[in-house]
């Protein structure tokens, strides 16, 4: 079982953060060390995300509170 940590970060900043480590890993003048610690970081922030989404019904998308609002 996954420990809860500390610190969250807001889904929109994260989404942000998230693209901005996707285009510092795909550069190619990084070192390996330091891709492989943001590769770390960018699972951890994402896993954060789908555990934030399916914690909370404020995290759904329109399409499921749809889906839930005609099952009612």
């Amino acid at each position: 079982m996954r420990q809860s940590r500390p610190w969250t970060m807001p889904a929109d900043e994260a989404c942000t953060f998230l693209q901005l480590l996707h285009e510092k890993i795909a550069s190619s003048q990084i070192e390996v060390r330091h891709r492989d610690v943001l590769i770390r970081l960018q699972a951890i922030i994402e896993e954060d995300l789908s555990g934030q989404a399916a914690a909370s019904p404020d995290h759904a998308t329109h399409d499921e509170n749809d889906q839930e609002r005609n099952a009612a």
